[in-house]
């Protein structure tokens, strides 16, 4: 029997916007994967120092803005796991949990630009399949494979970024048609981003 297949989206998430849901879904129904986890990540390595919400508060989010979706689950896998989460190390503890499922990292070619300057980042590589996703002003080649792990996926471009979207917020503006109106709601009764 083969493996269930489980694609691993890290992100803080504050907050979650249409955005990160579109991809999630291109993933499950692309069969790049069975199911799609939202890792909130509680501190990441590359943005120690900047402000954001609560975990508390973007785990909610992630949990309400995906109520509808089977094969899409927010997850507070890092949250008991040493600061800061350097996704290597979450990887190898949860593949060691879980030794009967496949996972495999998602992440947008902004971060995979980057991808030398994370820790054991050949390591990663070499273990994982990494499935990267077109973000704004980069190039969109359909299912480009760098080397046998690493594949570019085509799929929806996301132009959108969390950091507008505290913006948007923050002016008094509602951000309609990039989160949902459930978020929103959450949004507003708990003053965030104001």
């Amino acid at each position: 029997m083969s493996k269930e297949k489980i694609g691993l989206f890290f992100g803080t998430f504050d907050p979650i916007h249409n955005g990160h849901l579109k991809i999630a879904k291109y993933i499950t129904e692309e069969k790049l994967a069975d199911k799609v986890w939202l890792v909130v990540t509680p501190e990441n390595p590359i943005k120690v120092g900047s402000k954001i919400s609560s975990f508390n508060h973007r785990f909610n989010m992630a949990k309400i803005a995906t109520e509808n979706y089977d094969n899409i689950i927010p997850s507070d896998l890092e949250v008991n796991l040493k600061k800061p989460n350097y996704t290597i190390d979450t990887l190898e503890y949860i593949s060691n949990k879980l030794k009967d499922i496949e996972f495999s990292l998602i992440i947008g070619e902004d971060n995979y630009k980057i991808f030398d300057t994370w820790k054991d980042y050949k390591k990663i590589i070499n273990k994982y399949k990494i499935f990267i996703y077109p973000r704004k002003g980069t190039l969109n080649e359909n299912l480009h494979i760098i080397n046998e792990n690493t594949m570019y996926i085509g799929g929806p471009r996301i132009d959108l970024s969390s950091t507008n979207i505290r913006k948007i917020v923050s002016n008094n503006s509602d951000p309609k048609d990039l989160i949902s109106n459930k978020v929103m709601e959450y949004i507003n009764s708990n003053k965030l981003y104001q």
